[in-house]
């Protein structure tokens, strides 16, 4: 069944939510209309690739003839009016930024599916309800919607540099050439008026990279407020549901959203730092007195780094918590000796990252003292994920403890520390932990292991919380009797860590 067909079997509160995003920017009678073809074609990747994007807008052109021709053999006078009326508009609208209508058509198939999966999410406990809340937030719809926007302006101001080199390079032309007359030629009447023409695009070239400097300086500032706000805040839901799901909550998604708004605002970033270079060319072979280049471009590129550099630092999650595979329903509870798994995943997808970031994974202890036997160092690529994503996977880790004479052999908490470091146009180390895990020495010791991270998990969102297990605070009725629905579940029906 395509998309479209669940879409339109919807309840009428959910349709209303499709209801909202079509307009005339794209009418729903051509999604109703080519609703297979439309599905069919890769319009993210064409939001990205202005050839791309030019082919897919030919080929919608063709395929509302095509409609156009069928109605008008049917005579539907209504239809026909419309169709004639959508494709000047399409043609009008989009002719010279194809780019654009692939970016909203990807946001419309994007908002599509969210809706479909809030449609089909069952809702139980206060607990549930509450991550339900959280899915289907307005902030989830605004923070796509903007990275969407910013996405749109950072391609739209690339159009701005262009035009301003072709301007420079017009006016480099026409300077060099009147250099190169004769004296006596300098002082004739048609080269005085050449130059006050010169003069006029010189005018011209100042207000225009004092409005792309201005342009790219409003898009590096929506791209903080977004990250600095509602993109952090999305971040934390998606953790905090990742929490419920590890003790038995429903299975959330949500990560594959959010690579998306990573990237986007990664690519996005990396865009204006080439504008910003592209401006730093145009100043070398062009500069004068009052020029907002040199004083503007080294504080925006700073900007820029530095957003760049949260992005990353941000962008790096424990996609699958420590879990050994003998116990996939007992995550972050790990006996000695025996082997865990672990997997690290970038939220930016960009092809040029593959295998150049390495992961080194040790442990973060408190009393006793682990090591990691087993490859512990890896290098991150798109072949560990079914989706292509940036990922590392640790698959044979063993903790082993160092005998120490006033070592205990209780549970111990612990956590994993994962190091990266790669340079990508910007240098990078970082550290990224797991939530805290349990270390057990004898498998008698795994109810009470289970029971604190059942506890901790339900009770707290701070993942370096590890002072929570000596004094762990209470919990409401409502809440336990849900965990304890939770853990039935996971022995009549399969239940692991993954999300």
């Amino acid at each position: 069944m395509s998309q479209w067909s669940q879409v339109q079997q919807l309840e009428i509160k959910f349709l209303e939510q499709v209801d909202q995003f079509y307009d005339d920017n794209f009418p729903m009678e051509i999604r109703h209309l080519l609703a297979q073809w439309i599905e069919s074609q890769d319009w993210e990747a064409a939001s990205n690739n202005e050839a791309m994007a030019m082919i897919l807008l030919q080929n919608l052109l063709i395929q509302v003839d095509e409609q156009l021709d069928r109605v008008s053999q049917e005579k539907n006078l209504l239809l026909i009016h419309n169709l004639k009326r959508i494709r000047k508009l399409l043609q009008g609208k989009y002719h010279g930024n194809p780019m654009h209508i692939a970016v909203i058509i990807s946001n419309c198939l994007r908002e599509e599916r969210r809706i479909l999966a809030a449609a089909s999410m069952p809702v139980q406990g206060p607990l549930e309800k509450s991550l339900q809340n959280s899915v289907v937030s307005e902030r989830q719809r605004n923070v796509e919607h903007k990275v969407s926007a910013i996405k749109n302006s950072a391609q739209m101001t690339d159009q701005d540099v262009k035009y301003l080199e072709d301007l420079q390079e017009e006016f480099d032309f026409r300077y060099k050439t009147i250099q190169s007359l004769e004296q006596s030629d300098k002082n004739s009447a048609l080269i005085k008026q050449e130059m006050l023409a010169l003069q006029a695009m010189l005018n011209t070239l100042d207000y225009k990279r004092k409005e792309v400097l201005s342009k790219i300086g409003r898009v590096i500032h929506e791209i903080d407020v977004l990250m600095s706000n509602m993109l952090t805040e999305e971040l934390l839901d998606w953790k905090r549901r990742q929490q419920i799901a590890c003790i038995g909550g429903p299975l959330h998604g949500g990560l594959d959203q959010l690579q998306n708004c990573f990237t986007l605002l990664a690519e996005s970033l990396f865009q204006v730092r080439r504008q910003l270079e592209k401006l730093d060319e145009l100043l070398t072979r062009l500069t004068y007195d009052g020029d907002p280049i040199p004083v503007q471009r080294p504080q925006l590129l700073e900007k820029v780094n530095f957003l760049l550099y949260n992005l990353f630092r941000n962008s790096f999650v424990v996609e699958r918590q420590p879990c050994m595979p003998t116990h996939p329903q007992r995550p972050m509870v790990l006996k000695t000796l025996i082997q865990f798994t672990v997997k690290l995943r970038l939220l930016i997808k960009l092809p040029e990252l593959n295998y150049q970031i390495r992961v080194k994974c040790n442990v973060l202890h408190s009393n006793r003292r682990f090591v990691l036997c087993g490859t512990h160092v890896k290098a991150m690529n798109m072949d560990e994920s079914a989706n292509g994503s940036l990922s590392v996977e640790f698959r044979h880790l063993q903790p082993k403890e160092m005998k120490s004479s006033a070592g205990s052999k209780g549970n111990e908490v612990c956590g994993f520390i994962l190091d990266v470091a790669f340079t990508y146009c910007v240098r990078f180390s970082h550290q990224t932990s797991s939530l805290p895990v349990v270390m057990i020495s004898n498998v008698s010791q795994l109810p009470n292991a289970w029971a604190s991270i059942i506890w901790y998990n339900l009770s707290t969102n701070d993942p370096q919380n590890l002072s929570f297990f000596n004094n762990p605070p209470a919990a409401t009725l409502s809440q336990l009797l849900e965990v304890l629905s939770w853990q039935f579940s996971s022995y009549v029906g399969p239940s692991n860590c993954y999300l």
